[in-house]
């Protein structure tokens, strides 16, 4: 006999996993690592607006690099 949750409707149009719904740590780091590249980006641009130093703008280029790297790490490792 199978146990079936009444509060999940039956059949596959209404039913998914919980796995699909649940906050995993994969997800959080991408979540995270997408952030900070927007805020890196945004900051970089608005330093080539401002008129900032060459500093201002390797601080944030390294960071939009290292998140790039980081986020095409994680999707390639997803992959396998």
């Amino acid at each position: 006999m199978t146990h079936t949750d009444p509060y999940r409707p039956s059949g596959s149009a209404g039913s998914h996993d919980e796995s699909s719904t649940e906050a995993t740590g994969a997800g959080v780091v991408r979540t995270l690592l997408w952030l900070v590249l927007v805020i890196s980006a945004v900051g970089n641009m608005v330093a080539s607006y401002s008129g900032s130093g060459t500093p201002v703008h390797l601080v944030c280029g390294a960071i939009t690099a290292l998140c790039v790297t980081a986020l095409v790490a994680q999707r390639l490792r997803g992959r396998r």
